[in-house]
C-alpha cells in the first residue's frame, strides 16, 4: 500500500538566537506553551502581513513616506526635501 505524503508536515531546524532573545521569547511563554509553536507563530505573522518594517526601509524611502503622507505646507515641507536632498548626495 502507498502512504498518502502530508503537504505540511513539520520540518525540524536548527536556528541560532542571541541569549537575550531567546530570555524575551521565554518571558511571553506560559509553562505548557512549546517555543516551537511561539516561533512558527511568530514566522507566520511576519509573512502575512502586507507591511513593511520600518527597519527593512532606507532613510530615504522613510522621507519620502513622509512627504507622501500628507501634504505639507510651508516649512516641515522644506525641511524634508532638504532631509532628502542631503540623504541623496
Amino acid at each position: 500500500m502507498n502512504r498518502r505524503i502530508k503537504r505540511n508536515r513539520v520540518v525540524p531546524i536548527h536556528i541560532t538566537l542571541a541569549p537575550s532573545l531567546l530570555d524575551e521569547i521565554d518571558a511571553r511563554l506560559s509553562h505548557k506553551m512549546s517555543r516551537s509553536n511561539w516561533i512558527r507563530g511568530a514566522c507566520e505573522i511576519k509573512l502575512d502581513n502586507d507591511f513593511t518594517e520600518v527597519n527593512d526601509l532606507t532613510d530615504k524611502q522613510l522621507v519620502n513616506i513622509l512627504r507622501n503622507r500628507h501634504n505639507y505646507d510651508g516649512p516641515a515641507e522644506a525641511i524634508l526635501k532638504s532631509l532628502l536632498e542631503v540623504l541623496s548626495e
